[in-house]
């Protein structure tokens, strides 16, 4: 579902707000690369050597950038041992991906504190890399329809949701009770952040690019993403934030990463041409992207275990998530059951909770069957290939019961996202 309020309680903001926003200014500065990267669009006029010269300052990156080299689909990548040769190879669009990843990374951090709340800091990087990549993608298959460079989408995508790290900077532990809040409602995390915190990660992230200097097409992505592209004010980067609002719809479409977000996103089929961009196949641009995003996992020093790791991780966390929401549904379901008399409806907040911990759930069940169709593809072995068929029927299966048990209280299913993208055998 897409969030488009405003983004501090009320049109004026709290001291609360006030105080979470000043956190910024405690964060390290943008790196003088990338500062240097960022200023520089055209690419036709980066100086190579000035900015391997920057590189080569600091080790961290400069294994980063010969690590994007390795990963180049060309012969010569494993001869290569320098920055500056390493530099040409890649080209200046992935090298300013990297070091804007190194800096954001060294901001925060990766992994965070387990113990200080609920917000995956490793899952929720993974997914800023699958909307990175996703955006690049499109980028790349729109490009006369868009006139978005690749690797400028790919920054984007990277930074687009980088408020809710400030938040979490700030109140930890506050932000860890608003994304079991956001959960346990079924609803955007900016929803409850701006009834708990009083602001929303989108003005948090505008706040850090302000402080970070960041282009305006950058600023615009963080604070408007999310947003219907009809609802959008025009501007010159409107084809840009309609492009970030689509891929993380995909990606969290998709089940990749940890978003932090629990509401149903938009409807992929209306969402993306809507934004003039063209849907793709979704069998083949899935693997296409389950590739690109190992790469560049492996390459900006986050974990990776490969393609089909990361359907696997995906299933994973639907089928974890989905326990917590079936639970969620059958007491749901219990309590209204018992509330009604044979021919009441349900109007009660408990009904909708219901409905939407339901949708939420077989959107869930969707994930599973559409990635474990996508993960028997890469298999040989018959009894593996019927392991993934028996997880498809029983993924149907518990569809349909869930359906019942929603049904059987009042509420109803709209069609999610998830059945108009999912491959087919």
């Amino acid at each position: 579902m897409a969030d488009s309020g405003n983004h501090i309680v009320g049109g004026r903001e709290s001291e609360q707000a006030r105080m979470i926003l000043r956190q910024v200014q405690s964060l390290p500065p943008l790196a003088p690369v990338a500062s240097r990267l960022l200023a520089l669009q055209d690419s036709a006029k980066v100086d190579l050597a000035e900015i391997a010269s920057l590189v080569e300052t600091d080790p961290v990156l400069s294994g980063r950038i010969l690590g994007l080299c390795r990963k180049a689909d060309r012969g010569v990548a494993e001869k290569i041992t320098s920055v500056r040769r390493a530099v040409v190879l890649v080209g200046i669009g992935a090298v300013r991906g990297a070091v804007l990843g190194a800096s954001a990374f060294g901001a925060f951090g990766v992994d965070g504190d387990k113990a200080e709340g609920a917000f995956d800091r490793a899952g929720f990087w993974k997914y800023c890399v699958c909307v990175a990549c996703t955006a690049e993608m499109l980028a790349s298959s729109n490009r006369a329809a868009l006139r978005i460079a690749p690797e400028e989408a790919f920054v984007a995508g990277l930074l687009h949701a980088i408020g809710k790290l400030v938040l979490d900077h700030a109140l930890p532990k506050a932000y860890g009770k608003v994304i079991e809040l956001a959960r346990h409602e079924c609803e955007p995390s900016a929803t409850i952040e701006r009834r708990v915190l009083g602001v929303d990660y989108h003005r948090a992230g505008k706040e850090l690019a302000d402080f970070w200097n960041l282009p305006a097409a950058l600023a615009e992505v963080m604070l408007l993403h999310a947003t219907p592209f009809e609802e959008l004010p025009e501007s010159e980067n409107k084809a840009m934030v309609g492009l970030i609002s689509g891929s993380a719809a995909f990606v969290q479409t998709l089940g990749l990463g940890w978003s932090g977000d629990f509401a149903l996103p938009p409807k992929i089929p209306i969402l993306l041409p809507a934004a003039n961009i063209r849907p793709p196949e979704m069998a083949e641009f899935g693997d296409r992207l389950l590739r690109a995003v190992s790469d560049r996992l492996s390459a900006l020093g986050l974990s990776s275990v490969g393609p089909a790791g990361l359907a696997i991780e995906s299933i994973m966390e639907a089928t974890r998530e989905n326990r917590t929401l079936l639970r969620t549904v059958r007491d749901l379901s219990f309590a209204i059951r018992g509330q009604l008399a044979p021919d009441q409806a349900p109007v009660s907040p408990e009904a909708r909770m219901l409905a939407e911990a339901g949708k939420r759930a077989k959107q869930n069940l969707s994930i599973v069957t559409s990635k474990t169709q996508l993960l028997a593809m890469r298999l040989h072995d018959a009894r593996d290939r019927a392991a993934a068929a028996a997880i498809v029927e029983a993924s149907r299966e518990l569809e349909s019961i869930l359906e019942s048990a929603v049904r059987g209280t009042g509420g109803s299913f709209h069609e999610t996202a998830i059945n108009s993208v999912a491959p087919h055998q």
